[in-house]
């Protein structure tokens, strides 16, 4: 049975008049007469009691007609979830973002997306890389922007955006800020103003350090790359970061 034929045939039994169903569905009285008749066919049944002018139901119809009003709701509820879910699949992007992120091109690359598609929605959560691993495992994330570089695997599909390195932040007026590079082991005696924002990247400097022959000790940790960059301008103490944070005047 088509949806459209019992639409006209609850709205007939409704109404009991074909002029009122035919204007309540915006369609002309010869179609509702024809659906009414192709459904009779093809319950092999009489639905309607036909007189010159007013209709009434047979037992069939009465029958039929709670049943018919069900499978409509039915029908209207699976389309709407279905409408619902497209779009919330089509309009809606979920993006996974380490604590740093903003202080990289990528933020750029998406604003520059979004002007591209103004009627999508993007929604960015920020966490460490465990809370984003969790929400990918959920379902709760299209993709993210994560660091490999401390040998983070996962079952996930990965592909590379971009590359960076460390770098060591000093005072510019610091004895080694005019090296052009540096060995760890050339930081051992100073005080290290650590990057606490993301934790496997903390340990990852703290192992490096380790390696390098000392145990490096820290004056000051931040969650705050601007608050890190601060102290090492006020002589606080340097600090290891990665490569692609902005730069402030008198850090070099």
């Amino acid at each position: 049975m088509e949806i459209n034929k019992l639409k006209t045939f609850v709205e007939l039994a409704s109404t009991l008049s074909f002029s009122k169903t035919a204007a309540n569905l915006f369609i002309n009285q010869s179609s509702v007469s024809k659906q009414i008749k192709s459904l009779e066919r093809e319950l092999n049944c009489e639905l309607f009691i036909r007189a010159k002018r007013q209709i009434r139901m047979t037992e069939y119809a009465k029958i039929l007609f709670p049943a018919a009003q069900k499978i409509i709701k039915l029908n209207d509820q699976a389309l709407s979830d279905l409408r619902n879910c497209l779009q919330d699949r089509d309009d809606k992007i979920i993006i996974g973002v380490l604590p740093t992120f903003w202080n990289y091109s990528f933020f750029d690359q998406i604003s520059n997306f979004k002007r591209q598609n103004p009627n999508l929605k993007i929604i960015i959560k920020e966490g460490e890389i465990n809370y984003l691993t969790n929400l990918f495992q959920q379902g709760k994330l299209d993709f993210a922007f994560v660091r490999t570089t401390y040998g983070y695997k996962s079952d996930f599909e990965e592909f590379t955006v971009d590359h960076e390195s460390f770098c060591a932040c000093l005072n510019s007026e610091h004895p080694l800020a005019t090296k052009k590079s540096l060995k760890l082991a050339d930081l051992k005696n100073e005080n290290f103003v650590f990057y606490s924002g993301e934790e496997m990247l903390y340990h990852t400097v703290f192992d490096l350090c380790r390696e390098s022959g000392f145990e490096p000790q820290f004056s000051f940790a931040s969650h705050n790359i601007k608050s890190i960059l601060n102290l090492v301008k006020n002589n606080e103490g340097i600090s290891i970061l990665m490569h692609a944070p902005k730069k402030m005047k008198d850090v070099a």
